[in-house]
């Protein structure tokens, strides 16, 4: 082990929150990105009012940081607040302010008030006593961050142990798996997102416009190589199952699995024989695939076949092909839906592993448990999904080590070394490494074939 796994939590100390230099009159602006106008995830500098994309769309607040060194970034979807110096997010009283006038903004955004309507006096006084509800229910928020929690299978023991304890005790017979691309990383398939190793960062030969343009539907409809050319790099059948991916098929074996969320197209799962019937592959897979044209399904080999002579596959119409992996712009399989309106209300440990959530619909299943189940996040980096508007309910974002946190545990470290300590303490090592022993061999098999 390279150590043990440390509590994920937000700073409370961040040493470059500098409120003289804050422009409140220009934080009203929010809504769209300056620069490329998205609405989605856009951010807003504290210190000038720049709006910007996050760092999952054009990066445009990065950006300005970079260019301005404004290291606070404000949420106009939530209002989370981002120090780009301290690479985190933060949670400082002295942001109260700032943080009330973009929320105040957004309501007047949605509820615009007209002088001269036929309600002029009701309304502007509904919606004055609405920002001043707001305002104290965030106050309340802070308040009650010690007051009584609510009981779980944890009790007071909200670490890793204590997960470790429920399982072994049988109080967890519906857990939910939700992994991603951290989990196959030990396998030799880099994730997207880590700095410098990261599979965005190192898309630069395929002269992309920006990185995730290699995913995007209408960039590869337009120009389908640079996705074949990464394909043939990363097409399954070339890697072996990690040990999470073979932990998952014991949880199932165990009778304690209710179902694996998995992000991931590299079809590892099935691989080290997860139950079918356990998995929701939430963005597809390279298991099948369809003509973007005609619709028609296609056989997985005949894609493959022409990956591999560099040469980009068609259907009979001429329709470019393309696997079945959920690219931007296109839905979700419908299998998400169906299986997660219904699973969700059932689990009773959730288990986040591999990935650093940035990716909706996915990341927004963490909320779908019920308010008293236990939630263990282990990954290689630190994330915050904590809210200052969170107040609406427990089942929100992660609270991790805050005084008002009475369910989530958060493990940072490499995924493999924390499921293998995981197995440790439930007595299940040996028979882990042995299922990968056996999972291995059979792989390999395949491969001399």
């Amino acid at each position: 082990m390279s150590g043990t796994p440390l509590v994920i939590l937000p700073s409370f100390d961040c040493p470059h929150v500098q409120l003289s230099e804050i422009n409140h009159d220009e934080l009203i602006s929010g809504k769209q990105c300056q620069v490329c106008n998205t609405s989605k995830q856009v951010w807003i500098c504290a210190t000038c009012g720049f709006s910007g994309c996050s760092r999952t769309g054009n990066q445009h607040a990065l950006r300005h940081f970079e260019e301005t060194d404004h290291p606070i970034a404000i949420g106009w979807e939530d209002l989370s607040s981002f120090c780009y110096q301290c690479k985190s997010y933060i949670r400082q009283p002295s942001l109260k302010h700032v943080l009330g006038r973009i929320r105040n903004a957004r309501w007047t955004e949605v509820h615009p008030h007209t002088p001269g309507d036929h309600h002029d006096f009701d309304s502007a006084t509904s919606h004055r006593s609405t920002l001043e509800l707001m305002g104290r229910l965030q106050d309340f928020h802070i308040e009650a961050e010690t007051s009584d929690k609510p009981e779980t299978i944890l009790g007071p023991d909200i670490t890793l142990q204590g997960v470790v304890r429920a399982i072994k005790e049988g109080k967890c017979s519906n857990i939910i798996v939700m992994s991603g691309a951290g989990i196959s990383v030990g396998a030799g398939i880099p994730d997207f997102r880590s700095p410098g190793t990261g599979l965005y960062d190192n898309l630069q030969k395929y002269n992309l416009p920006y990185p995730t343009a290699v995913f995007e539907l209408d960039y590869f409809q337009k120009k389908p190589e640079p996705f074949y050319l990464l394909a043939k790099e990363l097409w399954p059948g070339n890697f072996k199952p990690t040990l999470v991916h073979y932990f998952i098929r014991l949880l199932a074996e165990k009778g304690v699995l209710l179902r694996n969320y998995t992000q991931n197209i590299d079809t590892l799962e099935r691989v080290a024989e997860i139950d079918p019937e356990k998995l929701v592959e939430a963005h597809g897979s390279f298991a099948s695939a369809h003509c973007t044209a005609c619709l028609k399904a296609v056989p997985i080999e005949d894609i493959k076949e022409a990956t591999f002579a560099n040469k980009i596959p068609t259907c009979d119409c001429n329709g470019i092909l393309k696997p079945d992996i959920t690219f931007f712009g296109e839905a979700l399989p419908s299998r998400f839906f169906e299986k997660s309106v219904v699973d969700f209300p059932k689990c009773d440990l959730l288990i986040i592993i591999g990935t650093s959530l940035q990716v909706q619909p996915f990341a927004g299943l963490i909320s779908k448990v019920p308010p008293t189940t236990p939630r263990l996040f282990i990954n290689n980096e630190k994330v915050s999904m904590y809210s200052p508007l969170d107040f609406f309910g427990p089942s929100g974002g992660f609270r991790f080590e805050t005084p008002f946190n009475y369910r989530d545990v958060g493990a940072i470290g490499d995924c493999q070394e924390i499921i293998l300590l995981m197995a440790d303490l439930l007595g299940w090592r040996k028979e882990l490494l042995r299922m990968k022993q056996v999972g291995d061999a059979r792989v390999r098999q395949k491969m001399d074939l």
